[in-house]
């Protein structure tokens, strides 16, 4: 299976390289920045920066270029913004090389409740968010067709080794998830 791993607002860090390697071999990595190394500052800083280079509608942007120009079967792993911006931008495409979307911790997705899936979608939510109920948003989308989603006893950012929640179990956890889901 080939992938298309989309990053978080960190974008390209050799954390996201080491994880990608682990998950496979036929991989491109999307990041808000174009593969230009950002430094690691405060989350706080970090989401600053990608707002500021990037933000939540230009990242879809790209992801809808990227899913549009699928040559052979890809499935999307994403993480936070980018799993986000992947659930908009899955909707817009209508290439049928993208066969599935694994998100993790789409916080963002929230605010886009109403859009239907146009490829197998599963996501992996956090224990909790401090901005909203997350119970609530995988009860409306679990509605969906298509859509399925987990809640983990993690917190937002355990796949990230930059992030204050990074969990070293929950990262071998889901990337064995990830491999196994996706073939």
């Amino acid at each position: 299976m080939n992938y298309l791993i989309v990053s978080d607002i960190y974008g390209l860090t050799p954390a996201l390289k080491k994880l990608s390697q682990a998950i496979g071999s036929n991989l491109v990595i999307v990041d808000p920045y174009n593969n230009k190394v950002q430094a690691i500052e405060s989350e706080q800083d970090n989401y600053n920066n990608f707002i500021q280079q990037c933000g939540h509608d230009k990242y879809t942007g790209k992801l809808q270029k990227c899913f549009g120009s699928l040559k052979v079967p890809t499935t999307c792993i994403a993480f936070s913004a980018g799993a986000s911006a992947a659930w908009r931008a899955q909707l817009l495409t209508g290439n049928t090389h993208l066969k599935k979307l694994i998100g993790f911790y789409p916080s963002q997705i929230r605010n886009y409740l109403a859009l239907d899936a146009n490829v197998p979608c599963e996501f992996i939510f956090p224990a909790s968010e401090s901005h909203f109920n997350v119970d609530e948003v995988i009860k409306a989308l679990s509605t969906k067709a298509s859509v399925k989603c987990y809640k983990t006893n993690f917190l937002h950012g355990f796949m990230n080794e930059y992030s204050t929640n990074f969990d070293a179990q929950g990262l071998v956890e889901y990337s064995n998830y990830i491999k196994q889901s996706s073939h």
